[in-house]
């Protein structure tokens, strides 16, 4: 799929709480910041950026990917402040297929952003790019990020034994596959 066609420009979605943008070279440090939090990188399979530098990098790497078509990914910013609180993407298209993932700094758990944010990019994903399936790969253990997916008519559907790798520690997880249908997508 090529959703730049599609999209023409980077899409801005404003909610009630967030504005989902373009990251920005000036979103570094906010991001090295939150990804220094254990908390928020355990469940992934890399620590994230570990130097200013390297979330300068991984910046461009992220909006390079948009303009070759690999990778949507939103920063997810504070609407008030427009500081980056966490990162929201789709991945992985093949077909009419994608793959959705996300995080978010600790200090904004627990308040309905991502719920937000989840919304949006489903909205876009089945109703702006046509697709008709989007799946997460979510480790065993975390139940939050489960029940998330939950709320928006995500269904388990399988498990997958070692099937993540950490970049970083070379500890494989188990990941539980869950997807959702644009006709399960209200």
């Amino acid at each position: 799929m090529n959703f730049t066609k599609v999209l023409k420009e980077f899409p801005v979605i404003e909610t009630e709480k967030i504005r989902l943008r373009k990251l920005r070279e000036e979103d570094a440090p906010e991001l090295l910041k939150y990804y220094s939090n254990e908390q928020v990188f355990r469940y992934l399979d890399w620590n994230g950026p570990e130097t200013l530098e390297r979330s300068y990098e991984v910046i461009r790497i992220w909006n390079q990917g948009y303009i070759d078509g690999w990778i949507i990914r939103f920063a997810i910013a504070d609407k008030v402040t427009d500081k980056i609180i966490g990162t929201i993407f789709l991945s992985e298209f093949q077909g009419k297929r994608a793959e959705i993932g996300y995080e978010l700094s600790e200090s904004y758990w627990r308040r309905g952003i991502m719920s937000e944010a989840i919304k949006e990019v489903l909205s876009l994903g089945f109703k702006k790019l046509g697709l008709v399936r989007i799946q997460a790969f979510v480790c065993e253990e975390n139940i939050a990020s489960k029940d998330l997916l939950k709320k928006f008519n995500f269904k388990e559907e399988g498990y997958l034994r070692k099937f993540e790798c950490h970049s970083v520690t070379g500890k494989c997880k188990d990941m539980y596959v869950y997807g959702v249908l644009n006709t399960e997508f209200n």
